[in-house]
């Protein structure tokens, strides 16, 4: 008799859907319109990009209220409400004639209803429906969103390069109605609900193999508390480290999203190539998220965040004397491998260290720490450049602080001081 699909891969399908039209229209298609609304306001491009980074600011203020919300209602709730903010923020840019209408709307309802349609949700769901394959799982969900950078910015590109940015947003705002309610009928918050348990086939004693989740680097996590409350999370040591660690990381994957496009067009390459340069990083990620995840439920995870952090910020110091498309795919391999590794194992660290009992409220209340260091980034990028007229020293300060995550993860030995309680 042939086995039945897990319906733990359907909810995976969704999520990765999800996430695919999200970060590619909001996160990703950024660069698309920078120039277009600089050049018809006016604005410099620190200005345009303190947008991205306001954005970064209300997700951390509105990360631990959707931590709250997926915990207490579930993700299916959160992300259809998340939807229904995310469509019409969307269809609100068409009015924008202000910096301060373009921050109200892009950087604060826009960014409310992303940070409750995509990350915690899917994340969320992803570690309650998964154990033993937690981090392929998670890999593939995060594929969607490699793939969203080689299908959204090309198209967003082309969009209003018909129509204009403007009449551009709505549409984006029409599809992720269209598109996303429905997939959220498919969602289902806990495989109970439906008579199964986590991989589909775990047993009921098999409980000790949840504490070996996010790889078997955590050999050690038997000495500490499996369930972690939000309080014990937060007087961790662990807590703070990794939380800065990914800030360090996600700040200069900020600086890429909000600068490559312009980077790029400014030493001479057209903007439909730098578009689909900048969404070919995103797919090229899908590698690494693929490969990375893979291994993250066979290794130490904590090596491969070094791996791929340094595979990072060596493609930030190529992107910095970046002048032809040679020079551009070498970064495009290293910076794509190296961000697509990360992307599945942060939740997968964060599942195996703290576990289920609070996982949305602690992912939560690390977001505001980690995008404080992603909005910090573009707007200091920008800033450089509009004094100095370069990219180059912008680009170094993010290369730098790649290397520091790498040593800050590679320090965080398994020891039994490796937690302050």
């Amino acid at each position: 008799m042939k086995k039945k699909l897990f319906y733990g891969w359907w909810i995976v399908l969704a999520s990765s859907l999800i996430c695919l039209l999200g970060y590619g229209t909001w996160l990703y298609g950024f660069g698309v319109f920078f120039k277009p609304m600089a050049a018809e306001f006016g604005w410099s491009r620190a200005l345009v990009a303190g947008a991205y980074s306001l954005r970064s600011v209300e997700g951390g203020i509105a990360g631990p209220l959707v931590g709250w919300a997926v915990d207490k209602f579930g993700s299916r709730v959160v992300i259809q409400w998340g939807a229904v903010i995310s469509g019409t923020g969307f269809a609100l840019m068409y009015f924008v004639d202000s910096i301060l209408g373009f921050y109200l709307v892009y950087a604060v309802w826009l960014s409310v209803g992303m940070s409750a349609m995509l990350y915690i949700p899917s994340d969320a769901l992803i570690v309650r429906w998964f154990d033993r394959r937690l981090s392929f799982a998670l890999a593939v969900v995060t594929a969607g969103v490699g793939m969203s950078g080689l299908i959204c910015t090309p198209l967003l590109s082309w969009l209003l390069l018909r129509v204009g940015w403007r009449y551009a947003f709505i549409t984006v705002g029409i599809v992720v109605w269209v598109v996303v309610l429905p997939l959220s009928l498919l969602i289902k918050n806990r495989p109970e609900e439906v008579g199964l348990k986590p991989d589909g086939e775990v047993a009921d004693g098999e409980l000790e193999n949840r504490a070996r989740t996010a790889g078997k680097a955590l050999r050690s996590t038997d000495r500490f508390p499996a369930e972690y409350t939000l309080t014990q999370a937060l007087r961790s040591r662990l807590f703070w480290v990794l939380a800065c660690a990914f800030g360090f990381a996600l700040m200069s994957h900020a600086v890429v999203t909000v600068h490559t496009i312009p980077a790029l067009t400014d030493v001479g390459i057209s903007p439909q190539k730098a578009a689909f340069a900048f969404g070919m990083i995103i797919f090229v990620s899908i590698a690494g998220r693929l490969l990375f995840g893979y291994l993250g439920d066979l290794w130490d995870i904590r090596y491969l965040f070094v791996a791929a952090y340094c595979l990072q910020g060596a493609g930030i110091l190529v992107l910095m004397n970046a002048r032809d498309l040679a020079s551009v795919s070498l970064f495009i391999a290293l910076f794509g491998v190296g961000f697509g590794a990360t992307v599945p194992l942060m939740p997968a660290i964060r599942r195996g260290y703290f576990g289920l009992k609070a996982f949305a409220k602690i992912q939560g209340f690390m977001t505001p720490i980690i995008l404080f260091f992603s909005a910090l980034g573009p707007i200091a990028a920008g800033y450089v450049f509009d004094v100095s007229g370069s990219y180059r020293w912008g680009f170094l300060l993010v290369a730098i602080t790649m290397f520091l995550a790498a040593l800050m993860l590679l320090l965080l030995l398994p020891s039994k001081d490796r937690l302050a309680r």
